[in-house]
């Protein structure tokens, strides 16, 4: 996070725990105003990769799972990076900005992931860098939020993943239940537009904006789920973050073979749980004989603050069925996009 930026979030009444933001003063009140109301998110604790380079997109092509020839200035997509054997390291945001590809993905994987790609380089013109300190990047969330942009900027994207350019700033509409938006952009553009957004919406933590990526059934992969799961597993491939026919990528044989044999024996279900305990990464889900169903991969408490909800992956043979958490019941929850087995 840019040093400025912080001082400018402090100044809005950010509450930090070194260089993690905890909360802007009220953590029960910030929980209970999506998705109604109107909220603006910090979201400098993702990470973000940046890849330049004249062979920069060939490289991308031949090692991430979607097609990266359909990212430009005015569409990003989702997408995936995966071991030889199919399991997905991590997953991505990735667009482009003033002619560099951005990846954006879990913080505690971005060393990691940043290592191993550039394993592969080799001769391949492109240079690979952790770009967090390059630019301010917060979110936007808001049922007017199409209107208030509209009156802020003189447009803004229609489509989910549609990205608008305009002057220092990068916005990327988001799957949601309202209008939201990730931006992208420099110290002081960026600050003039929050401050003008801030007007209608409540400055928010992380969670909320963890709610929305839930409720629309985005998976987050991080540190303590990676290498867990084939990307179809994820619903990557029901959100467009799968591409059959660009060719080559890691674990691209059992991706295929996933598809064309019909052998996907899990996928990500949205769930709410009757507890208000949040469950790590990785808890077990099991059904009414003690046997195991499936495993939490994100997971938030409820706007209500009464139940969590969550993106659990789940074998498919046991999700209608009775399901608990450590005793807590587990509820099916609907995806704003239809699963295979519907």
């Amino acid at each position: 996070m840019k040093p400025e930026w912080k001082s400018f979030l402090i100044e809005q009444g950010a509450e930090f725990d070194g260089s993690s933001l905890l909360h802007f003063g009220n953590p029960e009140r910030e929980r209970r105003i999506p998705p109604q109301g109107a909220i603006l998110c910090d979201l400098s604790h993702q990470g973000l990769i940046s890849a330049t380079g004249v062979d920069a997109a060939a490289f991308l092509q031949g090692q991430l799972s979607n097609d990266i020839n359909q990212v430009n200035a005015e569409r990003a997509q989702l997408s995936s990076y995966s071991s030889p054997k199919g399991r997905a390291y991590t997953s991505f945001q990735i667009m482009q900005r003033q002619g560099v590809y951005y990846l954006a993905l879990s913080s505690d994987l971005l060393e990691t992931v940043l290592k191993r790609l550039r394993m592969f380089v080799m001769r391949s013109k492109v240079a690979l860098e952790d770009a967090r300190e390059s630019l301010v990047h917060f979110g936007y969330a808001d049922p007017s939020g199409e209107q208030r942009l509209q009156d802020a900027l003189g447009h803004y994207p229609k489509q989910v993943l549609d990205v608008m350019q305009i002057g220092n700033l990068t916005i990327i509409r988001q799957a949601a239940s309202v209008p939201r938006f990730e931006i992208y952009g420099e110290l002081d553009e960026a600050r003039q537009l929050w401050n003008r957004l801030n007007v209608h919406a409540a400055a928010v933590g992380s969670a909320a904006w963890d709610y929305f990526d839930i409720e629309a059934g985005i998976p987050k992969i991080t540190a303590a789920s990676m290498e867990a799961w084939v990307p179809q597993m994820l619903n990557l491939h029901l959100i467009d973050g799968i591409s059959f026919k660009k060719g080559c990528f890691p674990g691209q044989e059992i991706v295929a073979r996933l598809k064309y044999l019909g052998k996907n024996k899990r996928q990500l279900y949205r769930i709410a749980i009757d507890t208000v305990h949040q469950p790590a990464v990785g808890a077990k889900i099991q059904d009414a004989q003690g046997e195991e169903a499936g495993e939490i991969l994100n997971a938030v408490l409820s706007p209500s603050g009464d139940h969590i909800e969550a993106l659990a992956v789940l074998k498919i043979a046991s999700a209608e069925q009775t399901l608990n958490l450590a005793g807590a019941k587990l509820h099916l929850l609907p995806l704003p996009y239809s699963l295979e087995n519907e």
